[in-house]
């Protein structure tokens, strides 16, 4: 990897502001990135690399929803 598009698909997504997903999921990762660092985002995504659009939906609606959550009762800590 060495972050020129078509490389990983969260980076396409973050940085490259390419459509990978589809929305809302495109979406939603950018929000989790919001949430969490890059990196941590780039960690959570590596068990789910293989999976289709519609098995990552519910899974990614899930972690957004944690995240969301947490942060609403302050117990999460962005990490860079």
């Amino acid at each position: 990897m060495n972050g020129k598009p078509g490389d990983h698909p969260i980076t396409d997504i973050m940085v490259h502001h390419i459509s990978v997903f589809g929305e809302p999921l495109d979406t939603q990762f950018r929000q989790m990135g919001e949430l969490m660092s890059y990196e941590r985002l780039c960690d959570w995504f590596q068990p789910y690399w293989s999976k289709s659009t519609a098995e990552l939906k519910p899974i990614v609606a899930a972690k957004l929803q944690e995240l969301r959550d947490d942060a609403r009762e302050g117990g999460w800590e962005k990490i860079s």
